[in-house]
Order: structure tokens, then C-alpha cells, then sequence
């Protein structure tokens, strides 16, 4: 059995690692004690998320960390169907109102909308420009 003191995961071990409400899988890239001068410290762990950029690698806590083995994995596919679950009840069914359609560029005519806006009201001048046209007057 490893000393208390070791990190619980090695460098380069594969892990499933909790972001948010779901489990990952990583890698640890290298761990470090939160507290260097006591023995019994937790540590925390440099991760890299598999298939995500290196600018997603994160510092962990322990507890964030699974093993990677058949256990933690089914527990991962069950967070996940979960959440798409979760996320089907949320959205609105499809036999409701009808949708809003995105307008084709015939139908809406000038694109920037400069025609409409040329013909709308005016707003004031700035204060600034009005004072800077009554001194020039002067």
C-alpha cells in the first residue's frame, strides 16, 4: 500500500475527471500538494480533457477524480443520458406553435436597413455640436 503522503493518481494516468455536472475523460499531466508542509494534504491535479485544447487543462481537487475503469465509465454514460434527458423535458415540443422563420433576403428587403432608416425621425444634435455651430456664427 502507497505511504498517505503520495498522490492518489500518477502523472500520465488516465482518469475520469468532473466537469460541471459530467465526467470526462483525461489525463493527469501532474499533481502537487495544497498544503507542501502538511503530510495528510489533499492534493490537486493538472488535468487535460481529452479532445478539448490545452487552454481547457485544469487544476482539480481529488475529489473532481474517478479511476478509469468499467464502474466510473457506466456512472459517466448515466450522468450523460441524465442530462440529455434533463434537456429533452426542457426544450418545447415540436408539434406546439409554429416556429419563427428566419426571413429570406427578398423578403426583407435592403439588408442594412438604410432605407427605412432614412426615412425615420431625427433625433436632436449634440449639445457640443450645436455650441460649436452658435460660435462659429458669431
Amino acid at each position: 500500500m502507497a505511504p498517505s503522503n503520495a498522490p492518489a493518481y500518477a502523472k500520465d494516468e488516465k482518469v475520469l475527471c468532473f466537469h460541471h455536472e459530467l465526467l470526462y475523460e483525461a489525463k493527469v499531466l501532474e499533481s502537487k500538494a495544497v498544503d507542501p508542509t502538511d503530510k495528510k494534504t489533499s492534493y490537486q491535479y493538472r488535468v487535460h480533457y481529452k479532445g478539448w485544447k490545452n487552454t481547457w487543462d485544469d487544476w482539480v481537487p481529488q475529489d473532481r477524480l474517478r479511476k478509469l475503469n468499467d464502474e466510473n465509465k457506466e456512472l459517466a454514460a448515466n450522468l450523460k443520458n441524465a442530462m440529455e434527458a434533463n434537456r429533452a423535458q426542457s426544450r418545447p415540443s415540436k408539434s406546439g406553435p409554429p416556429s419563427h422563420k428566419k426571413k429570406l433576403p427578398s423578403e426583407v428587403g435592403s439588408m442594412r436597413g438604410s432605407e427605412e432608416r432614412a426615412t425615420a425621425a431625427r433625433g436632436q444634435k449634440r449639445g457640443r455640436d450645436f455650441d460649436l455651430e452658435k460660435a462659429s456664427l458669431v
